[in-house]
């Protein structure tokens, strides 16, 4: 939504603007609240250049008879012998009147920025914010795609303070479930096989190791990463019949199959799919097994038993076999006699040729394009398969050397980190004493992290801190009719919303990530006193958040009506998405490895010598943040971005790099006419008198418009409009340097203009900077 009108003291043009409309109306005697619709747009075509303009179409009905041209010059002439602080000059140009404003007026914008009256921060009256952002998993590395979020979130904080809201800034660390007990479970693995202390692990390096351990734990729990078909439980099973289904009622594309599915055994399947020939073998998933959570079992089709499936390409997470091109030699006449079925595929004169599956469609009048059903997998002859063979046993890759049973393997494994969960959720004193210990190390390494972003947070939640009282709340809220109980499960019916059923406590009594995100919601507004709650998390939890803040809203809390959910995209390498359980991300520490080599090389190593070792060292740091930031801050919050180090740091273009170059500059400046480089002694400022060219006018309306760009920001909580304004003075201001010499003023009073001229740049540019989360170098 969008903020409240700001106060016409920190909107120079707005300002201006009523003192013309005021002055319009006096000299014409209008009734004070006729508006005078000025706009910052210059109108007309015959036009000189100008700063605002009032459009006389709307001021028609007081100036009866008159053209909207014969307006605009009754009001010039009215004016023209007012004096006036602000307009310089006013001109008819056709329809319009245009203002040129004076560049006394523009001057005192200077001024309200290096006194600080335009610069700082409202009064927090506003209502209270709480800003909730990061939430880290522990025993996972702290990657680059993490820091987009830190970003995002922290330079809201700083935003939504500077604009006059009391902000608590939340961090909610998920400190329990099944990674961790994936990483614990293979940390004791590897002591076992390596047998070493972990305390002897290096402290900076502790939360890294634990991430390695974690992302080493999929590996090892995962089929894929020993066989090139990673398909549980599924076996190949050899097509030797394929009839079309005896109930002329039946869908057209489902077909009876019998399938060799161990040597001399046989079973019937019927199959939907498409793309298989008698010979071919498919990927079969006997009766007994589970398909997207539910139990395989025979099953009467319209008067056939079928038992098991023959699974699609789709359903192994494999991408469908393009089909073939129809050979280009077909005769016309051949054409002619292939229709097509209704489930897509092409069918010849019955019982003549091979069998295919798929077809048994009756012949339309017409040939239509219709979805075509999934086509079945077909195992590759390569593999040399014999009914009954295991597919993830087919498809051994080199990994898999000294496992006897894939499959066996991997069950046993996933049992063990079953185990290792409920010993840490039953209390066992050396489960959670390592559990605490690994914990710690990543909460100190986060801490590391945030002290070096310069993120602040005010308050750490703690999934395991609210998983028993969410339980219990969610019971309370069942008993008062609020949830329903259905199947033994408590749910939320939402599906009068359009959001479908949110399950909020299993038939086990295990509760969900929504059930926590209640009780927080809670503490948020019953502890915390919020107004607005704002969640800062990625755009796949957007539903999650729909059916949470309605459910809020049944509860009674009027906040949930401003419980926001901040969705953001990706952050991208070149080579592609970035994943933990992968291993394929760019640690922290990594990070700041390639940036500190990076920004020597660019920026810093000239000064080796020169300045003190500990002011390269935050130089460093802080170019790093304002590369890292920047390039996070500057991109639409809603798009995926692709990090690409040596174009975030570059010293031209938009990058945080650049701002802050053009700030240092500004900084030279006042040093050098502070330690007496100027051809003359300091004077005083003459704003209307040495403020000239038109870039001088354009950058102090630009500078004007701080506020409003605030505004922007907050009304749709994207900084992006931020970056693009601090951007745009920055360019501003090196265009003006290097026509402009500041210490070669010609007299005192030239140099004190053009000295506070460029300090109000400065000042803006910092002001920005900082509420981006970035510290300017001076």
């Amino acid at each position: 939504s969008m903020p409240e009108k700001l106060p016409i003291e920190l909107t120079p043009l707005e300002e201006a603007k009523a003192k013309i409309a005021a002055m319009i109306s006096k000299e014409l005697k209008l009734d004070s609240k006729v508006r005078i619709p000025i706009s910052k747009a210059s109108g007309g075509k015959n036009v000189s250049v100008a700063d605002l303009a009032l459009p006389c179409f709307p001021l028609l009905r007081f100036f009866k008879g008159k053209k909207p041209n014969e307006v605009a010059e009754i009001i010039v002439k009215a004016i023209e012998n007012v004096e006036s602080d602000v307009v310089a000059k006013a001109e008819v140009s056709g329809p319009y009147v245009n203002f040129i404003l004076s560049t006394k007026y523009l001057g005192t914008i200077v001024e309200d920025v290096n006194n600080g009256a335009l610069m700082k921060g409202m009064d927090k009256t506003k209502e209270k914010v709480m800003i909730e952002y990061s939430q880290p998993n522990t025993h996972k590395v702290f990657h680059v795609g993490h820091m987009r979020n830190a970003a995002l979130g922290d330079c809201l904080v700083r935003l939504y303070e500077f604009y006059g809201h009391p902000v608590v800034a939340a961090n909610y660390f998920g400190d329990e479930g099944a990674h961790i007990a994936k990483c614990l479970w293979k940390l004791k693995r590897h002591v076992k096989e390596h047998k070493f202390d972990i305390d002897t692990i290096p402290e900076e390096k502790r939360a890294e190791w634990l991430g390695s351990m974690y992302s080493g734990a999929v590996a090892e729990l995962t089929l894929k990463t020993y066989t090139k078909m990673p398909f549980m439980n599924v076996i190949a099973g050899k097509v030797t019949e394929i009839k079309d289904h005896p109930d002329e009622k039946a869908p057209k594309n489902w077909h009876v199959v019998k399938l060799e599915v161990k040597p001399s055994e046989f079973k019937t399947v019927i199959c939907g799919g498409r793309g298989y020939n008698v010979g071919d073998f498919v990927a079969y998933l006997p009766v007994g097994n589970f398909l997207k959570g539910k139990k395989v079992v025979e099953k009467d089709m319209q008067g056939v038993v079928s038992s098991g499936v023959m699974l699609g390409y789709t359903e192994v997470d494999v991408p469908e076999p393009a089909d073939p091109k129809p050979p280009k030699s077909a005769k016309p006449e051949e054409k002619k006699t292939e229709v097509k079925n209704e489930d897509g595929g092409k069918k010849g004169k019955k019982g003549k040729g091979k069998k295919k599956g798929g077809g048994g469609g009756k012949k339309g009048k017409k040939a239509k394009k219709v979805k075509l059903p999934a086509k079945i997998y077909i195992v590759d002859p390569k593999y040399e398969p014999k009914p009954g063979d295991s597919l993830p046993e087919l498809g051994r890759k080199p990994e898999a050397k000294g496992i006897d049973n894939i499959q066996e393997t991997i069950k046993k494994r996933n049992t063990e980190v079953g185990d290792m969960l409920r010993l840490m959720e039953e209390g066992d004193k050396e489960a959670v004493e390592l559990w605490t210990k690994t914990k710690k190390w990543s909460l100190d390494e986060f801490k590391r992290v945030y002290a070096w972003l310069n993120c602040r947070f005010d308050h750490d939640f703690f999934e395991s801190e609210v998983s028993e009282t969410s339980r219990k709340l969610v019971i309370e809220l069942e008993k008062k009719g609020v949830l329903t109980k259905e199947n033994g499960a408590i749910v939320a019916d939402l599906r009068k919303n359009k959001l479908g059923y949110l399950i909020l406590l299993k038939s086990n009594g295990a509760g969900l990530y929504a059930t926590k995100d209640l009780q927080l919601a809670q503490i948020k507004f019953d502890t915390f006193k919020v107004d607005k709650s704002i969640y800062v998390v990625d755009a796949s939890q957007e539903l999650h958040f729909k059916q949470v803040f309605k459910v809020l809203k049944l509860m009674g809390y009027k906040q949930a009506e401003k419980c926001v959910h901040l969705p953001y995209g990706m952050v991208v390498l070149p080579s592609g998405k970035m994943s933990s359980r992968k291993g394929t991300v760019i640690a922290f520490n990594a990070l700041k490895e390639m940036l500190s080599e990076h920004l020597q090389k660019e920026y810093l190593n000239k000064y080796k010598g020169v300045w003190p070792e500990k002011q390269i060292q935050d130089a460093e740091q802080q170019l790093a943040v304002g590369t890292i930031k920047y390039g996070m801050l500057a991109h639409d919050i809603a798009k995926d971005i692709v990090f690409e180090m040596g174009k975030w740091s570059a010293k031209t273009g938009t990058t945080g790099p650049y701002s802050m170059y053009a700030y240092a500059r500004i900084c030279g400046i006042k040093t050098k006419v502070e330690a007496g480089e100027a051809k003359c002694e300091l004077g005083k400022a003459d704003y209307g008198k040495y403020i000239t060219s038109q870039l001088e006018k354009d950058i102090l309306m630009h500078i004007a418009n701080f506020w409003n760009i605030l505004r922007d920001c907050l009304s749709r909580n994207n900084p992006s409009p931020l970056c693009a304004y601090v951007f745009n003075l920055a360019k501003f201001f090196n265009i003006w340097y290097e026509n402009t010499s500041v210490v070669g003023s010609a007299n005192g009073d030239e140099l004190a203009t053009r000295l506070a001229f460029s300090q109000c740049i400065g000042k803006t540019i910092k002001t920005c900077l900082e509420l981006l989360g970035i510290t300017p170098l001076e």
